[in-house]
């Protein structure tokens, strides 16, 4: 008899789909995991053998949305030649994410908001911040180097940047006439 193929990332998937689904139409303090289980068609073990619980399963989710805007963020950025084609690149792919994760948005603030009663949940925010804003402030010290900017303090300056996107796309979530992409 052949061994069976290993399908546990594809579970791991259909899992993760399933919740974010569950905790967009519900947000993540009234999603239980029988809501889950119903949603993806697994049973509540299946769902224990890949995750601990609920918070392990949302931080799985929540990184699942960010690893792959990520992804398409940083690969939109590499083809440009200059650093404020990098600049609008970054801005067009943030604007599409909050296209993107429209129904998300909210359990995003919500699991934001209930991080400091949680150390790994910290961790995960503090480290993918502190990646974004390094990748910006790059960005903007080449454009010094190279003279297409001013001189700035880049850090200061992508800190700043990334906060206003976090309040425009809160806006977003509550302007449905916003226009982010003039904006």
């Amino acid at each position: 008899m052949p061994p069976r193929p290993d399908v546990s990332e594809e579970r791991r998937a259909q899992i993760i789909q399933a919740a974010l689904a569950c905790y967009a139409r519900q947000g993540y303090v009234n999603t239980t995991m029988d809501d889950i289980v119903a949603e993806c068609g697994l049973s509540k073990g299946a769902i224990y053998w890949y995750f601990k619980g609920k918070d392990d399963l949302f931080h799985a989710a929540i990184t699942s949305v960010f690893e792959g805007v990520a992804v398409e963020s940083m690969g939109a950025m590499v083809t440009c030649e200059t650093s404020a084609e990098r600049l609008r690149a970054g801005a067009k792919s943030m604007v599409a994410l909050c296209r993107d994760i429209e129904g998300y948005f909210a359990l995003i603030v919500e699991f934001w908001a209930q991080s400091e009663n949680r150390d790994e949940a910290m961790e995960f925010w503090a480290g993918m911040l502190a990646q974004y804003q390094q990748v910006i402030a790059a960005i903007f010290e080449e454009g010094v180097r190279t003279g297409e900017f001013k001189p700035v303090d880049a850090s200061a300056l992508s800190w700043m940047i990334m906060a206003a996107y976090d309040g425009l796309a809160a806006y977003d979530m509550m302007m449905s006439d916003l226009d982010m992409d003039k904006i």
